[in-house]
C-alpha cells in the first residue's frame, strides 16, 4: 500500500497563493507561514496574505486547517465544522470567523477551512500548570466561562439557521446508537488487528441507548481545555469543531470531564455543571451522563485505534505511535465500566 503523501509547507503555500488569488482577484503572496505544533489530526498553520494592489485583507492574519490525508482520523471533509462555525457566526457563542473552506482536494491538496486569526492563549491539558508561567487567578473563571459557552452551542437553534445534517446523521435517531455505530465503522476501517472489546462496547451502547426525546443539539464533538483562547479571564474563541455533529448534549458534558482533559483544575465538575444548566436552561440527566461516560472511553479507544492505524500506514508521525501507547488503558477502563453498569 503506498502512503499518502504529506503536504509540504512549500506545496501548501503555492496551492494557498493560486487559490486566494482566484478568490481576492488578486496577484498575492502568503507570509510568514508556521505550522502549530499541537493537533494531531487536522493541519494547522498561521500566515498573513500581501497583496499587490491595496485591499481590505492585505496584511490580514489568517489560519489554515488542512485534513491531510495522513492525519489521525482521515479521511476529512470541512463541510460539519463550515456549516456550524458559519451558522455560529449569528449567535453569542466565541468563534473564529471563516472565510472560505472546501472539499475539493485540487484545492489545496486536501480538505481545508481559512478562518481569521483571533487572539488569545490556549491552555495545555496535557503539561503541568497547562503551560501557563504566569498568573493562574483566571483559571476558575474561565471553568465558568467554558460551561456558558458550551451551554450556548447546545441552546442554538440549528433548525432555523438551516442545518439539517452534519455527519450524516439523522437528528430523528437515537444519537449515542447512531454514534457508537459512527465510530465502530471507523474502526473497522482503521483496525490492524481484532478489537472484540470495541465491537462488544458497540453493541452494547446500542441497546442501552437512552430514548432520542431529549432534544438533539450541536456537538462539539471534543469539547475540553485545550480546545478554546483565551484572553485574560475572557474566552475568544472555541476550536477545533472537525468532530461536530448533531445529537444529545450529554456527551459534550460526560467529554469534557474526563479526568485527563483536566477541566477540575479551572473549576469543580459539580460548580461546572451548576452553571451550564442554569445558563442552558436543561437540566442534567445524571443516568445519561454515565452512559456518555461509557461512550467518552469507547471514543477515546477508538481515537487512538486510529492513531495505531495512521502510523502502521506510514504517516511518519511518531506522535501517532505515542497515541496507540494508550489503547490498553482506554480498554480496560471501558471494560470496568461496562462491568459496572452491566
Amino acid at each position: 500500500m503506498t502512503p499518502p503523501t504529506v503536504l509540504s509547507d512549500a506545496a501548501a503555500i503555492e496551492r494557498l497563493e493560486k487559490y486566494l488569488a482566484a478568490q481576492l482577484g488578486t496577484s498575492l503572496r502568503v507570509r510568514n507561514f508556521h505550522r502549530f505544533p499541537g493537533g494531531l489530526s487536522w493541519i494547522s498553520a498561521g500566515f498573513q496574505l500581501e497583496t499587490t494592489v491595496p485591499h481590505a485583507l492585505d496584511g490580514q492574519r489568517l489560519i489554515v486547517k488542512i485534513g491531510a490525508p495522513t492525519g489521525l482520523m482521515a479521511p476529512y471533509s470541512s463541510a460539519p465544522q463550515a456549516s456550524v462555525l458559519s451558522a455560529l457566526a449569528l449567535s453569542n457563542v466565541p468563534i473564529p470567523n471563516v472565510r472560505w473552506w472546501s472539499d475539493d482536494e485540487d484545492l489545496v491538496g486536501a480538505p481545508f477551512i481559512i478562518t481569521d486569526f483571533v487572539d488569545g492563549v490556549e491552555l495545555n491539558p496535557f503539561v503541568r500548570d497547562y503551560g501557563i508561567r504566569d498568573d493562574h487567578s483566571a483559571l476558575p473563571w474561565l471553568g465558568a466561562e467554558l460551561a456558558k459557552a458550551l451551554a450556548a452551542i447546545h441552546s442554538f437553534d440549528w433548525r432555523a439557521s438551516g442545518i439539517r445534517t452534519l455527519q450524516g446523521e439523522s437528528p430523528d435517531l437515537q444519537p449515542g446508537a447512531s454514534q457508537a455505530q459512527f465510530w465502530i465503522e471507523r474502526v473497522r476501517r482503521w483496525r490492524t488487528g481484532p478489537t472484540p472489546l470495541l465491537e462488544y462496547a458497540a453493541q452494547w451502547l446500542v441497546k442501552h441507548c437512552p430514548p432520542s426525546s431529549f432534544p438533539a443539539a450541536i456537538v462539539h464533538g471534543d469539547f475540553r481545555v485545550g480546545n478554546f483562547l483565551a484572553v485574560g479571564n475572557r474566552i475568544t474563541a472555541v476550536l477545533d469543531w472537525e468532530m461536530t455533529h448533531l445529537g444529545d448534549p450529554h456527551e459534550d458534558l460526560a467529554w469534557v470531564l474526563l479526568p485527563e482533559l483536566r477541566l477540575d483544575g479551572l473549576i469543580p465538575a459539580p460548580q461546572f455543571l451548576d452553571i451550564y444548566a442554569a445558563a442552558s436552561g436543561s437540566a442534567i440527566d445524571q443516568a445519561r451522563l454515565r452512559y456518555y461516560g461509557i461512550f467518552s472511553l469507547f471514543k477515546m479507544a477508538c481515537i487512538n485505534t486510529g492513531g495505531l492505524s495512521g502510523f502502521a500506514n506510514g504517516s511518519g508521525d511518531l506522535r501517532l505511535a505515542c497515541v496507540s501507547f494508550n489503547i490498553p488503558m482506554y480498554l480496560d477502563r471501558l471494560g470496568a465500566a461496562l462491568r459496572q453498569h452491566s
